[in-house]
């Protein structure tokens, strides 16, 4: 559907109120920032109670749109707080709430259908049927995936009505946003709940099976670079979208200034030129700016390309600054550094030497030399400096990290309460004799307003009103966001009249009162009383099943696998699985499943007494609608059983293809009840629970009696999906190039940390990087207290693991579930049980989250 040519919105990212006068000061058209609860940047300074509403209060009155993160995911036991959070921010006048948690926007759908809801970019957004699921649960923004291309945007934008929301600056993750556990697995502090770690910005070492360490171009193997866009805003308007995003809020504000100032400025420039058919230009100041406040590298992500290398910043994780040259000279006596400058430097500047051993040798610029002679500032030749540590030597790269001048000026317009940034009022009064003085307004956005005094004019009798008086106190308006602009003074110039100067302050400070509430208004929204609220709680906790309808507990669970090949569906049939997994994206050491496979996988399952599940791919584009499509269609007609869904996406093209049988994955992911009952009235029949819950947390699950749970319970565990494929760019030519030799197939590879904990890489018949936790998931002496939990199925993740691993571990879970069913309350699985599995994981176990849970 095609969209109306509205200007995009300049969107930018807020950590503290510093950072948000930098924002609303240079320009921005919408700020997002968090609270002190449910957001995505929990080390944020972020907003709490009356500043939040004060801030959303400055922001209105310049114009601009407050949107506020509640993107985390939400436990069942944090629901109630969330619900009173909810209502604060509906009567705070929030324009709209990015989200993440599907039982989020289920609330907001039911207790405050009013409340615009933007779904964040960790719902993992990336094609057209994931937008329409969303639109028709009343969503009206999306901020789609940063692996995104133009050329999809602008076809996800003809299919709907949503406006679209993209990254145009700032940092990348090199994981699917949403999809990415990691952070959690490794240290227990999730990303999905704002608490991510970075471990994409640790150094790792790529190495073969037999532990040979393969060569890199550096350290930092998941570090990618910053997006920036700037010069390619056109081409953003011609994809219909609507609001250009920019990353950052623990960003310090400068950033913030800089990054904002320079986008308002070539947005404007970029839409005079539309007006006046003249070129889209992008000066290199423009460029150095945005390169010298922060920056990893920069690349344009995935808009234009499937990128390469190009993507990575593989040797340094964060700000490289700006090359200022490299070292010609170092006298060890007098710790002073020569080099010939590339670019400007000033005293109060920062630098960093990359020294070739030692590491980095950084500090400020505190004295500097131009042929002994000492100067404030140099634009090119050999300068001379101080440095307290380190020993640099010649042909050393030194780095800007900081420009002195460049900060001062993004400083100066957000350190006041008002700063530059300052709203035009046309004025005019109006003074006769013999009546009250009239004073009206009017701003840029046409909002107009008068105000009547109360004192009646009169003659003068020794100083008569002047205009230069009257402009003078009208002029006064320091403390607010206006400035004067036109003034209209009517008044009979030789009619000698006298009004008090107190009249007129007291007219000003009246007239702008009403203007700031008529500039207000059009963001306010009627209040939702509190008993009314309270009733709309009560309504919606009655769509939950009652306690006592979930303590029928699974006394015989089903065993599910996930196999990656024909090989492992024999095996894990024939050792008594009860549900099957298969399809998805092929992983590239694996056959996988082809189309004339589906009959016999089925004919299989059905021969053992188990259902064939269709895996629908996580992840897919718009150019592989068609033969998803196709593939869910020939699996119905081979009678598959159902179909595994994981995003969005994939449940919107069920649900269009009317495929039966619908079972929800662990992406998508469910933390609590309400995003359970989201699903549930989606048509969906059992849903794996997130594994970053705990057993506790399974447990106060009331849906259970509604519809089936699901849990991993063993295997490798999937921590990151990513579009950038480490093998092909580092063995490879790059998978965006013909004739990559794809390493991936030859052997296995994996990640190692500074632990040395190996975490295996494997790649899939798209390119994409899956890798999978150091430590193999078991819950096997587990098992009892996560059925008795409500949990009615029970999954193996096998889709990189052989036969024979398969048929192992499948045989060990089905004797101890023999076991357990025959057992009293005390269960303990056997020596010998436990020994094969752990023969088949030489790396150790791990139990998850089942116990410690995640931040």
């Amino acid at each position: 559907m095609p969209k109306s040519k509205r200007k995009m919105e300049l969107l930018a990212p807020v950590g503290s109120q510093e950072a948000l006068r930098a924002a609303v000061q240079n320009g921005a058209d919408a700020v997002y920032f968090g609270g002190k609860l449910f957001n995505a940047r929990q080390y944020a300074d972020n907003f709490a109670g009356e500043e939040l509403r004060e801030s959303v209060r400055y922001a209105h009155l310049y114009g601009v749109c407050v949107y506020v993160t509640v993107n985390t995911l939400v436990l069942n036991e944090e629901l109630p707080g969330l619900l009173d959070y909810l209502y604060f921010l509906y009567n705070s006048e929030v324009d709209a709430l990015i989200v993440q948690d599907l039982g989020v926007v289920y609330l907001l759908r039911t207790l405050f259908p009013d409340f615009p809801v933007h779904a964040s970019t960790q719902m993992t957004i990336h094609n057209s049927p994931g937008v329409q699921f969303l639109e028709n649960w009343g969503l009206s923004r999306v901020v789609l995936a940063r692996e995104v291309s133009l050329s999809n945007i602008s076809r996800i934008s003809e299919k709907s009505s949503l406006e679209l929301e993209v990254f145009v600056h700032g940092a990348l993750c090199v994981c699917y946003s949403g999809q990415c556990l990691m952070s959690s697995m490794i240290g227990g502090r999730s990303g999905n709940r704002g608490r991510c770690a970075q471990p994409c910005r640790l150094a790792y070492t790529l190495i073969a099976e037999d532990g040979q360490e393969i060569k890199a171009p550096g350290q930092y193997l998941l570090s990618p670079r910053d997006i920036k866009m700037l010069e390619h805003l056109p081409l953003l308007a011609q994809a219909n979208v609507a609001s250009l995003k920019v990353e950052g809020r623990m960003k310090k504000p400068e950033y913030v200034a800089t990054v904002i100032r320079n986008y308002r400025q070539l947005l404007d420039e970029y839409y005079a030129g539309l007006e006046q058919n003249t070129a889209f230009h992008v000066n290199n100041e423009a460029n150095r700016e945005l390169k010298q406040i922060f920056n990893r590298d920069f690349s344009t992500g995935y808009f234009l390309e499937k990128p390469g290398p190009q993507l990575m910043s593989y040797q340094r994780p964060n700000n490289r600054g700006i090359q200022l040259g490299r070292v010609v000279k170092f006298n060890p006596q007098t710790r002073e550094v020569t080099i010939s400058l590339e670019e400007p430097l000033a005293l109060g500047d920062g630098y960093e030497i990359w020294v070739t051993k030692g590491g980095r040798i950084a500090g400020e610029i505190r004295d500097l030399k131009l042929k002994q002679k000492p100067i404030e500032r140099a634009e090119s030749g050999e300068v001379t400096f101080s440095i307290l540590k380190g020993q640099p030597r010649v042909g050393d790269r030194v780095f800007k990290t900081l420009d002195r001048e460049l900060v001062e000026r993004a400083r100066a317009t957000f350190l006041s309460a008002h700063g530059p940034r300052k709203i035009p009022l046309a004025f005019t009064i109006k003074i006769r004799e013999g009546y009250p003085v009239e004073l009206a307004v009017k701003d840029v956005d046409g909002h107009q307003v008068s105000v009547e005094g109360k004192f009646i004019v009169e003659k003068a009798l020794k100083h008569p009103l002047t205009e230069e008086v009257i402009t003078q106190q009208l002029q006064r308006l320091g403390q607010t966001v206006f400035t004067l602009g036109e003034i209209d003074i009517q008044m009979e110039p030789e009619a000698k009249l006298m009004v008090p100067v107190s009249e007129l302050n007291s007219l000003r400070r009246e007239v702008i009162n009403k203007i700031e509430e008529a500039r207000l208004a059009k963001f306010r929204r009627p209040l939702l009383n509190q008993q009314e609220f309270r009733a709309g709680v009560e309504a919606v906790y009655v769509k939950l099943p009652q306690v006592k309808e979930i303590k029928n507990k699974h006394l015989k669970p089903k065993l599910a696998v996930h196999i990656g090949d024909m090989a492992s569906l024999e095996a894990a049939l024939e050792s008594g699985a009860d549900l099957i997994y298969f399809g998805g994206d092929r992983l590239r050491r694996k056959k996988g499943f082809i189309f004339n496979d589906f009959p016999a996988v089925v004919k299989a399952c059905h021969r053992y007494g188990a259902q064939a599940v269709y895996v629908i791919p996580s992840i897919f584009h718009e150019e592989r609608i068609e033969k998803i499509k196709k593939a869910c269609l020939q699996a119905q007609e081979g009678g598959v059983d159902g179909f595994l869904v994981g995003n969005l996406g994939a449940l919107q093209l069920a649900l269009e293809l009317g495929l039966t049988g619908i079972r929800g994955d662990y992406s998508l992911p469910i933390f609590n009840d309400f995003s359970a009952l989201m699903l549930l009235e989606s048509e969906i029949q059992s849903l794996t629970l997130s594994p970053e819950l705990t057993l506790k947390q399974i447990e106060a699950f009331r849906c259970g009696g509604k519809i089936e749970l699901e849990c991993f319970v063993h295997g490798r565990m999937p921590l990151m999906i990513t579009e950038h494929c480490m093998l092909g760019n580092i063995l490879g030519k790059g998978h965006h190039e013909k004739g990559c030799p794809c390493p991936c197939t030859e052997k296995k590879y994996g990640l190692r940390d500074r632990l040395k904990m190996v975490f295996p890489i494997e790649s899939d018949e798209n390119c994409r990087m899956h890798i999978f936790n150091a430590k193999t998931l078991n819950l096997l002496p587990n098992i009892r207290e996560l059925i008795h939990a409500g949990v009615g199925i029970l999954r193996i993740e096998a889709k990189r693991e052989e036969p024979y691993w398969v048929s192992k571990v499948v045989k060990v879970y089905q004797q101890e579930l023999r076991r357990l069913r025959n057992a009293d309350n005390v269960y303990q699985p056997l020596e010998e049980s436990m020994a094969v599995l752990s023969e088949l994981a030489p790396e150790g176990f791990t139990k998850g989250h089942y116990f410690r849970g995640v931040e």
